[in-house]
This record gives C-alpha cells, structure tokens and sequence, in this order.
C-alpha cells in the first residue's frame, strides 16, 4: 500500500512528448554552458529518476530519458536544416514577391521566396525595398543585386519565430529602381488570402478589417499600434491571432453541422477533415493551428470509431508531429502558449468547477473554469514577451470571448462565401459592429491603473510553476491535503526564485549589445542601477524586459534629434537626451560640445572629434571604459587611426560595429561581422552580455 500514497495517471504519448519538447528546449542552454539549465536538468532528472526507481517503473524511466536525450539530438538536427551562407559584398539576388507584404508611404517590406543568390538556391529573404518609378505586387519576380545580411535564430535568447515559420534567412536593403521586375505568379494559398483580404477591407472600417484578417490567418502586420495596444492592455490580444481557440470553434461548428445532415458520420468526418487542413494550408500551417487541428481530427475519429478521446495524448500526437517536421518550435511562444492552455484546462479545469457550481450552472462553471486555467497557464509565455497582465482581464474575456463566439463563424463562413459571390461581402457589416464593439470594450479597460508588467521569467520559475499546476491536477493520485501542500511548497520556491534569481542581475555592471537590421543599440548598467544606452533597435525594449528595466535614464546619440525623435523615444522613459547636433528645443535635450567631459550619476562622457568630426563616444563607469565608434565617420581609411586612438585611451571595450580594421591587445574589440581579428567575433545578430567585474566575461545572448 505503502507505493499508492503517491503516484501518477501515465499517459504514453503525452509524457514522452513533454520529455522531447523538455528535451529540445533545454539543449542550447544545456550545451553551451549555462549554469542553471545545467543545474535545472540534472536536478528534473534526479529526482523523476528516483520517483521511477521508487516506484519500479523502470520501462517508463527508460522510454522518458529516450525521448529526452532525443529531444537534444532534435534541436541540433533543427538548428543545422536552417544554418545560412555568409556572403561578402553585393550578391546577385532572384526572388519572388509574397503575400507577407507591407507597402508604407516610401518603401515596401516584403518576403522574398524562390530566392537564389549568385544561382544558389536558398532560405527566403526579408527585404525593405525603397519605392521608386517601379511598382511592385504580390507574385513579381526581382531581379537585383545587394548585400545580404545572415539571420540568426536566436534574438537575446529567444527564438526569432516570425523568421523560423517564414524560413527567412537573410534581410536587406535595396531600391526598386534598381531592379528588373517582371509579373510572376500567385500560389494558391496567396491568391485565396489576397482575395478575401480585398473583400474584408471593401466591406469594413479599416481597423476592423485588419482584425478580421488577422483573426482569419494570423497576419497581425496592418493592425495599428493604437489598436493592438488595447487589445493587449485590456487582455484579450488573444482574439486577434489565429489559434487553437478559432480552430477549435470552427471544427465544432462543422462537425456538428455535417452531422446533422444525411451525409453519415463517416463522411462528415473526412469533409470536416479536409476543410480543417485546407485552412491550416492558408494558415500557412502555424504550429498552434496544426496543433488545434491534429487534436479536433484525433476527437472526430474517437467518435466514428468508437474510442473514448483522450485530451492529452491527442496533445501528445499533434505535438509529436509538430516538433518532428520543425524541431525549433518548442521555442515558438505561440505553440508553448497553445499547449500550455490545454494543460492548463485539463490540470486546473476540475478545481474551479468543483467551486464554480456551487454557485452557477454546469455550462456557465464550464465556461469560466476553462477561461481562468487556460489564462493562469500562459502567464510565464505572456512575460516572455514583457508584457501586461490586466488583473480585470478575466471579466473582460467573460463580455467578449461570447461576442467573439459569435463572429468568428460568421466572419469565417461569409468570407469564403463571398469568396465565391464578392456581392455577399456587404454581410460582413455585423463582423464590423461586433469589432467595434469588442475594442470599445478594451478602451475602456485599457487605461486602467490595474495593469501588471511580466518579465521574463528564468527556467527554474517556469520549471516549478508548471509541476504545481500539474501537483494540483486530477493526474497526481494522493492525499487532497498531501497535493495541496506540495503545490503551495512548490509555488513557494517559484516565488522565491524570482527574487533570489533577479537579485543576479542587480548590484552588478553590465553591457548588452544587440545589433539588427543593421542598427546597433549598447546598453551600460552600474552597480547602483542606473542605465545608459547608446543608439537604438527594436531590440532595446527586449533587452530592457530581459534584464527588469523598467526606464533608461540617458540617451546618448551621434545623430540630430528632432521632437519626433523625442517623443518616439520617452516611450523607453528616458530621462536626458545627449547628442552633438541640434538644439535644446525642451529640458531634456542636452547638446554636447565635442571633447566635453559630461557627468551624469555613475557615468562619465565625451565625444571624441578630430578635424570638425566626431570619432566616437567615451564612457566611463566603475572602473570600466568603453568606446563607441562613429559609423558615420567610420571606415576602412582611417581604421589605423581608430586603433593608435583606442590604444591611447587604453580602453577595456570598444564597438566598433561592422568595421573590423581595428586590431588590439590591450582592448576588447568587438564587432557584428565575422571576423579572426576581434577578440569577441559573432554573427548571430551581434546580441551580447557583458558581465563585468574585475574581469570581464562574456556570455551570448543571441
């Protein structure tokens, strides 16, 4: 009796597809080094491994660890399928217009696939295209030539899943003019996608529209800051991205519309099925889509066969497929978030019913029980992108999560109708109201003082979150009193190592560098807590929720700031404004005269000139020099001067961005191209950590 105290209900498809997806996420981190996804898995392993030895399962230790040493192989196996050729100079690019296209008032950003450069065929290319005499649509092929620039995979630690779905492995700059464009050909996934997207925007409000095409296929890419910051502060960003939620509407919908026809059980189900993969297709097979449908197709059949459906090994097959054809998609937020929600319903789901109807009916308890597991169960996702949690957001998705129940079909059913007969796209008019409805609803919310910022969470948090939800759940066989100890002890040390873990980053100096699109942004930070950053990316913001910044408190530039400059910038909460040029057109602006030594708490600055131009930047900062090199004034002609002055300074770091002339012993010269000359050399976007003390030490964060 003594081994029934305490056991689990095992499930052979999901357990050892939880091990893979373990087993594949921690492989980076696990190999390359790092502390705690070292400790964190010897740890997890340890202890399952006496639990299964306790309990004499051995078969099942066994199959587990499989999986998850095959998890690790899977992570290399994905990293090598999408490895990049570096290209030095301009190459001769061929390429096809997709429909991931965004036309703004001087330039066109769009997806280039059917790519070949210099004749050899290869990933897709984002391209920022500046407009000219020539037009450019959706199936055009470009002809041109310019420099490519490698991406990586990994942004500051996160997996660039906009690039991974895409399969874009390089971005670049060039201009229409220069190129030979000549008509191409839609697929038919585009053709499909670009038609309906014609009859939604014909049909509604512009901001409607780009919600209604974003809730159809996921591209989020026309929905204005405006709009999608309600959404998000309110809560309810979820509606407007194609998932699991819209898929698994639609396959109630159909299945049960079929059923109620003379078609037979069988026939609705292959009809059901074909539909629900025909817009995966369109979908362009998104993971938290191919999921929803693997799992609505596994139900469908448990119903034409017989079988009794199992939630979570159905979540174990679709994820097993998942990961097998893109191993790097257990590093895609939008999968985690989709298989954190089931587990989060199956798991807690039981729990607030078992309250919840004692005090409403079974469906409205249903409802608000599956709501509230699946909210609690994405929180450590949600603060991988630093976002806010509104703490009303639950009532808030109680108003419109039905009003979404209701339009969704709709807007589904009388798109593709219209599709057929565009007359029909006039019917769209009550998608509009109900949007409109649903935004009037986040602006009211969206300004309430009641919003939480979530940072990014380290492993172990996430790690001990999750094993007490999974304690709490149906799945632990034990004593209530027992699982309800175990579950508050484990969230006990989730909030412990929070803090014990943040404090690491605290009373410490520090230096992140990313570089993207051709944009570097440094940012210093002293022991005491005060940041500085030099330039600016769309990385800075991540950097800053990686690292629980909430303001930068100096801004530091070689460029001429205008009010617009100014106003774009104080969203980072910036307190002083420095450059060379300009004037002080506000009190936050301050024009620094060249050679002028500033001090502003812990920093210490100057710019650097010689001849009228400014060299670069100094700063000063415990103990610690670090040189900014001006790319403007900056290239191969007088790196030599560069490296008499950088010796002369004698300097502990020196950025000298994508010029690499720059050789030295006594300095740390680092660089965002590849090259044997640099003491740091990296190509992965150029994102790094510097954790300085009285020696420095590098870890990549890219």
């Amino acid at each position: 009796m003594k081994n029934k105290k305490f056991t689990i209900h095992f499930r052979y498809l999901f357990y050892p597809f939880l091990t893979f997806l373990f087993g594949i996420s921690v492989a980076r981190g696990l190999y390359s080094g790092d502390t705690e996804t070292f400790l964190v898995v010897i740890a997890i392993l340890f202890g399952f491994g006496l639990f299964f030895i306790y309990k004499k399962k051995y078969k099942i230790m066994t199959l587990l660890f499989a999986f998850f040493f095959i998890g690790n192989g899977f992570f290399f196996l994905g990293s090598l399928t999408y490895s990049v050729k570096a290209y030095e100079g301009e190459v001769s690019i061929v390429g096809r217009v997709t429909d991931n296209f965004e036309e703004t008032q001087y330039s066109y950003v769009v997806v280039l696939d059917d790519v070949s450069i210099n004749g050899e065929r290869t990933k897709n290319i984002r391209a920022n295209i500046s407009k000219g005499e020539q037009g450019i649509e959706v199936g055009d092929i470009l002809t041109f030539e310019s420099e490519v620039t490698p991406q990586s995979l990994f942004v500051l630690g996160s997996l660039n899943s906009t690039n991974y779905r895409l399969n874009v492995g390089y971005t670049l700059e060039a201009d229409a003019d220069d190129m030979i464009i000549v008509s191409g050909y839609k697929k038919f996934d585009e053709t499909v996608r670009q038609s309906i997207k014609e009859i939604i925007y014909a049909n509604m409000s512009e901001d409607n529209a780009s919600i209604a095409y974003a809730v159809l296929f996921g591209d989020q890419s026309g929905i204005s800051f405006e709009v999608n910051e309600a959404y998000r502060n309110s809560g309810i960003i979820h509606i407007i991205a194609v998932s699991g939620f819209n898929v698994s509407f639609l396959i109630a919908i159909l299945y049960t519309a079929f059923s109620h026809t003379r078609m037979g059980r069988l026939t609705s189900f292959i009809v059901t099925s074909i539909i629900i993969v025909l817009y995966a297709y369109f979908c362009g097979f998104a993971p938290s889509v191919v999921r929803a449908s693997i799992m609505g197709i596994v139900f469908m059949s448990g119903k034409i066969f017989g079988k009794r459906y199992d939630l979570l090994n159905s979540l174990g097959l679709s994820g097993f497929i998942i990961l097998f054809l893109n191993p790097l998609s257990a590093f895609d937020v939008g999968f985690l978030m989709s298989v954190g929600c089931v587990c989060g319903m199956v798991f807690l789901s039981p729990l607030f019913m078992k309250v919840l109807t004692k005090f409403s009916g079974n469906k409205v308890a249903t409802y608000i029980s599956a709501s509230l597991s699946a909210q609690i169960a994405i929180l450590p996702f949600l603060a991988s992108f630093g976002s806010t949690v509104n703490l009303l957001s639950f009532i808030i998705n109680l108003f419109v999560v039905p009003l979404f129940g209701l339009m969704y079909p709709y807007l589904f059913f009388m798109s593709f109708l219209a599709l057929a007969m565009p007359f029909l796209g006039v019917l769209l008019s009550p998608v509009d109201w109900i949007l409109t409805a649903c935004y009037f609803i986040a602006y009211i919310f969206t300004n309430t003082s009641l919003l939480v910022k979530l940072y990014p969470l380290h492993l172990t948090t996430k790690v001990l979150f999750f094993l007490a939800i999974y304690t709490i759940g149906n799945f632990v066989i034990s004593k209530p009193i027992m699982k309800i100890m175990a579950s508050v002890i484990l969230l006990a040390l989730c909030l412990c190592s929070v803090g014990v873990l943040d404090m690491s980053l605290n009373n410490r100096s520090s230096i992140v560098y990313t570089y993207s699109y051709g944009q570097e942004s440094i940012l210093l930070t002293s022991s005491s807590g005060q940041t500085v950053a030099v330039g600016e990316n769309y990385l800075l913001s991540r950097a800053m929720d990686n690292y629980h910044i909430d303001k930068l408190d100096l801004y530091l530039t070689f460029d001429k700031l205008d009010e617009n400059d100014v106003d774009q910038l104080e969203d980072y909460g910036f307190s002083y404004f420095v450059t060379t040029e300009g004037e002080n057109f506000n009190d936050q602006i301050i024009v620094a005269e060249p050679s002028q030594k500033v001090e502003a708490g812990d920093f210490t600055f100057s710019y650097l000139s010689s001849e009228d131009e400014v060299q670069g930047l100094l700063i000063s900062f415990d103990d610690m020099s670090v040189f900014v090199a001006s790319e403007e004034n900056f290239d191969y002609n007088n790196a030599m001067a560069y490296s008499n002055l950088l010796s002369s300074l004698n300097v502990d770091i020196a950025f000298v961005g994508e010029h690499y002339g720059i050789v030295g012993n006594d300095f740390i010269s680092v660089s965002s191209v590849k090259n044997s000359h640099s003491t740091f050399n990296f190509i992965d976007d150029g994102n790094m950590l510097f954790s300085l003390g009285r020696t420095i030490t590098k870890r990549s964060i890219d």
